[in-house]
């Protein structure tokens, strides 16, 4: 093998890693430049940066006007930014990819600003990153449920639709009798895939070990005229009660804004309401 090729030609070399060194490295890593920082210590922040005290100074105990007075007042307002954007919410997304690479989800990636300047023109410009899903795809449901079933049906499934169920009798061991508004049905085994009622259903066959506390959200559907609006869906870091207003492109082109989250009653609640339209469009 030859000698490895050292490829030395950078926009900006930056000579010390200590905070300043680091800090000027971050700030112009946010332009497209080709960037190197040397550091003469075997690890970074081994020169004066390891040994101040870590306060932040508010400015005082300078002369009036200098331009170290300056700089210190200035440089307590960005310390303070640059904490903040390298807090929490870093650290959520991090956690976030840590946990789907655990299951498998490939090609995840932290994101920066600049990267979202480029390919999300249109987000808020205060975010400063975000997780990269490149495998997250886009489906329509109904075409999805619909060609599912008809495949079912190729393969001797029988569909029964306007068929509620009312009750279910169990009699013995892989014996059950279902009542419904279209007749009777018997059964060896009953498989729960009533979603919001699953809880109704198990209760009919004497099962009450859970209940569903039923959840609303509202999405607003914009006009295709707004199609371009995002390029990518768009998920906002989760919070306690939901994972947030996502921004979806639909499979028909338009873009889609929600949901809300709101627990309510009952369960055939299916109302729009102008709170959950202005939640969708004022979200932050």
């Amino acid at each position: 093998m030859g000698e490895k090729k050292i490829i030395n030609r950078y926009d900006v070399i930056i000579i010390g890693g200590g905070v300043i060194g680091v800090s000027v490295a971050r700030e112009l890593s946010h332009y497209n430049l080709n960037i190197a920082l040397l550091e003469k210590e075997e690890e970074l922040c081994f020169g004066v940066s390891k040994s101040n005290s870590g306060i932040i100074h508010p400015g005082t105990q300078n002369p009036p006007y200098s331009l170290k007075g300056k700089l210190c007042v200035q440089g307590n307002l960005l310390t303070r930014k640059i904490a903040k954007e390298l807090d929490n919410d870093i650290k959520t997304l991090l956690n976030i990819k840590k946990d789907a690479e655990a299951f498998g989800v490939p090609a995840l990636k932290i994101v920066s600003s600049a990267w979202l300047r480029e390919n999300e023109p249109n987000l808020n410009a205060e975010i400063v990153a975000a997780l990269y899903a490149p495998t997250a795809g886009i489906i329509s449901p109904y075409r999805l449920v619909y060609d599912m079933s008809e495949n079912a049906m190729q393969n001797g499934v029988e569909i029964y639709t306007e068929t509620l169920v009312k009750s279910i009798n169990f009699f013995s061991p892989f014996s059950f009798k279902i009542y419904t508004s279209g007749g009777e049905y018997t059964t060896k085994y009953i498989i729960n895939a009533a979603g919001l009622f699953a809880d109704d259903i198990s209760g009919m066959a004497g099962i009450f070990d859970f209940k569903i506390h039923p959840r609303k959200g509202e999405e607003f559907l914009l006009d295709k005229k707004k199609s371009n609006l995002t390029n990518h869906l768009i998920f906002p870091l989760p919070a306690k009660k939901s994972k947030g207003i996502i921004v979806i492109k639909t499979s028909d082109g338009n873009t889609m804004i929600g949901p809300t989250a709101e627990d309510v009653e009952d369960k055939n609640d299916l109302s729009t309401s102008d709170a959950g339209l202005y939640k969708n469009l004022c979200h932050p």
